[in-house]
């Protein structure tokens, strides 16, 4: 039996505690940055894990890389994966490494839209990460299109799982589905959740069938909470899962969608 998700509604919340130890790309510094959460600020530590100037450094350890305003990241076991957005990139870090030596695992460094192996593959300005399993999900914002690295292939395969590559609102299967500039994603089971920013909408994508669904958002910007897609949000950014309960940055305020599961 396929789980049917209903009554979904969305409301603000407050934000909650930030986690002890989280990572994070500094955009405009170009680095790669650890913080280490403290009682106090004093208490809290801060460190470069890879990262200098602004450019395109391979295969080099801590410093000696270079990134191009990197966007986001995805830990799995001892790699973090990072989203080299300008450089059109997907990078590697390994943290087990005590020099922290970076690598590219696809991206070919020319923005494009092309499946493929490794490094033959292209993106236009990748974005945020997620990973689930050995599969690391990628938002190609600029291609309109989500996207797919098979971490057990040798050559690291690319593939789209969503997304025709042309900005547009349009549910369906795989590639005839339709975003416009999605921005975050969030893996949870077999669903993958991106919030669709130029189309003020929260989408679903069902990684088993690869088929795409408005879960919530009128397309219309706006501020308005209500269920599914009754709600409006203004360009929603940041999404995060929690059990059965999604938080969404939209605009200036921290909006949550809750839904429960139905066998039928």
């Amino acid at each position: 039996m396929r789980a049917h998700r209903h009554g979904l509604t969305i409301r603000e919340v407050q934000q909650r505690e930030p986690a002890a130890r989280s990572i994070s790309p500094i955009k405009g510094n170009h680095r790669i940055r650890e913080i280490r959460a403290g009682v106090t600020a004093a208490a809290t530590q801060v460190r470069t894990l890879a990262g200098s100037t602004e450019g395109y450094a391979d295969n080099a350890t801590g410093a000696a890389a270079q990134f191009s305003y990197p966007t986001g990241v995805a830990v799995s076991g001892d790699t973090l994966y990072v989203a080299d957005t300008a450089n059109n990139r997907i990078r590697a870090i390994d943290l087990e490494n005590t020099n922290k030596t970076v690598s590219t695992i696809a991206g070919s460094g020319t923005a494009g839209h092309t499946d493929g192996a490794g490094a033959g593959a292209q993106f236009d300005n990748p974005a945020t990460l997620a990973v689930s399993g050995d599969t690391l999900y990628v938002v190609d914002v600029l291609n309109h299109s989500i996207r797919a690295i098979d971490l057990a292939s040798a050559n690291k395969t690319v593939s789209t799982i969503a997304g025709s590559g042309t900005a547009g609102h349009a549910d369906g299967a795989s590639t005839a589905a339709q975003f416009d500039t999605p921005n975050h994603l969030a893996v949870s089971g077999n669903t993958l959740y991106v919030s669709d920013s130029g189309n003020h909408r929260i989408r679903a994508i069902d990684l088993e069938s690869k088929t795409v669904s408005t879960i919530a958002g009128s397309g219309t910007p706006g501020h308005a909470d209500g269920a599914g897609t009754q709600a409006r949000f203004n360009r929603p950014l940041g999404i995060v899962v929690s059990g059965n309960t999604l938080y969404v940055a939209s605009g200036s305020l921290i909006r949550k969608l809750e839904y429960r599961e139905v066998n039928s």
